[in-house]
């Protein structure tokens, strides 16, 4: 259960930076090496967000805490990478693709909140399937969700 102290708020361009910063604080945890990320990696995480801001999909989230910002999570269309010959009534996939919260405040159900309210945002928008590449330490909690974890 979230703590009642949390408020889950949708954001747009003005905190694409936090976004941004979360999104590669997750690969930075996967113990990426910072010889491996391309030279614009921070750029290419906006470009993304900006064009499924554009295509009408994409939405994100903070969580605040105390006037901190404890966490965040982005969602947006999922777009097949293959022919897609089922009606989007039928089965229309949104993506969770980035799920973070800050070191300090883990543990107190932050990431199963923004999860929650990313769910809500694609079902809201007509999404009939949820799909996140989960961790294996997260997959469980998202599985609970209800989220495809291509596990």
């Amino acid at each position: 259960m979230a703590p009642p102290d949390l408020d889950i708020i949708a954001v747009g361009p003005a905190d694409d930076a936090v976004l941004i910063k979360h999104y590669l604080a997750i690969w930075d945890s996967y113990g990426t090496p910072p010889d491996d990320y391309a030279p614009d990696a921070a750029h290419a995480v906006g470009r993304f967000i900006e064009d499924s801001r554009a295509e009408g999909s994409h939405r994100g989230f903070l969580a605040v805490m105390d006037g901190d910002v404890a966490g965040s999570a982005t969602a947006c269309l999922l777009l097949s990478p293959y022919p897609d010959v089922i009606k989007p009534g039928v089965k229309s996939r949104g993506y969770i693709w980035s799920v973070y919260t800050e070191p300090f405040y883990r543990g107190r159900g932050i990431g199963k909140a923004l999860t929650a309210r990313a769910i809500t945002h694609l079902k809201g928008i007509g999404r009939t399937h949820v799909v996140l590449q989960a961790s294996d330490a997260g997959a469980p909690m998202y599985e609970k969700l209800g989220v495809h974890t291509g596990r």
